[in-house]
């Protein structure tokens, strides 16, 4: 890995932690769903540098396409009950927002010393790594039944959310 390509992944990782502290902290949900969908972007250019072409286009276009889309559906379809969670005050406790700040600070310290010593990989990547070939034989293949548990939780998800969803007649 030479030095231009390490100082993409850095730039990138760099616009990956800026934009997802921009969709926490952003009051307003456009503007965090904005942040959200640079985020997406970032990680896929981390894919693509990583090789995985066909996992960052899957990226973009389903999560960057659609589930930001649906998003952005429920944002418009709440936007009456924003300004009433505005005027609902907040009530946290001081020493639960030092605790966990603490353990946030602890666990990035602990992250960054293994990763300050992690060394790169000498060996090199198959061919058809990344591919959709390579990917369809891990999916149906070698992980077929938690992939198909991950399907039929989505489908219980959905006819359960259609369910509670649904007005009283």
């Amino acid at each position: 890995m030479d030095w231009d390509e390490n100082m993409i992944q850095w730039i990138t990782g760099f616009i990956l932690l800026l934009s997802s502290l921009g969709m926490i902290i952003t009051k307003n949900p456009v503007h965090s769903c904005l942040s959200f969908l640079l985020s997406l972007l970032a990680l896929a250019t981390l894919y693509l540098e990583l090789s995985a072409s066909f996992i960052a286009v899957m990226q973009i276009l389903v999560y960057a396409g659609a589930i930001l889309v649906l998003f952005m559906f429920v944002i418009i379809l709440f936007q009456d009950a924003y300004p009433k969670i505005e005027m609902v005050k907040a009530r946290n406790c001081p020493v639960f927002l030092l605790g966990t700040g603490t353990a946030f600070i602890l666990t990035l310290f602990s992250i960054g010393k293994k990763m300050v010593s992690l060394t790169p990989s000498e060996t090199h990547l198959p061919k058809d790594f990344g591919t959709v070939e390579t990917l369809g034989k891990a999916l149906y293949l070698d992980f077929f039944f938690p992939f198909e548990a991950v399907i039929l939780l989505f489908l219980v998800a959905l006819i359960g959310s259609l369910y509670i969803g649904k007005k009283a007649t």
